[in-house]
């Protein structure tokens, strides 16, 4: 017989699923382990009101400062973009200061790029890893496989460019 187990308490989450039973008492002890760890790590919460979400000028934020939100091609039309390059900025500035992410993946990338139907292109779905090579070190970080951000530099030039 499988036994699950499933417990979430603030930030701790703890997940087993095996053929090893636990009887009540090993349960209360585990509740008791996750409720102190619990304690001792701070919340989401908690953790989201230090995280600032843009990493420069965020109290100038155009989409929040303004109450203003542009689409993806008014985003590019600003910026002028006219290269794969240039409507990637655009669509990972929208993303970040228009939609509040603060990091984005390729995919969520590439389906803003795709929302800039004035400037997209269908070739720039298949250049997107170039795209994102030469973007990688310069206008992006690369957080995490497949996850990025806009450098601090590049989102205060944009950000300034869009104001």
């Amino acid at each position: 017989m499988t036994t699950t187990i499933r417990i979430k308490v603030d930030a701790v989450e703890f997940e087993y699923e095996g053929e090893t039973p636990f009887s009540l008492t090993e349960i209360k002890e585990l509740f008791s382990y996750i409720e102190n760890l619990s304690a001792s790590t701070p919340s989401q919460e908690k953790e989201s009101e230090h995280i600032p979400l843009h990493p420069a000028n965020a109290d100038q934020v155009p989409s929040l400062a303004s109450g203003q939100k542009l689409h993806v091609n008014s985003v590019a039309k600003k910026l002028a973009a006219k290269t794969g390059v240039q409507v990637a900025e655009a669509a990972a500035v929208t993303l970040q200061i228009y939609e509040g992410k603060e990091t984005f993946s390729r995919n969520e990338l590439l389906n803003m790029m795709k929302k800039a139907t004035m400037y997209y292109k269908e070739s720039m779905a298949s250049h997107l890893t170039k795209i994102l090579d030469s973007l990688v070190g310069t206008s992006f970080n690369q957080v995490s496989d497949g996850v990025y951000s806009l450098s601090a530099d590049a989102f205060a030039d944009l950000e300034t460019r869009l104001a």
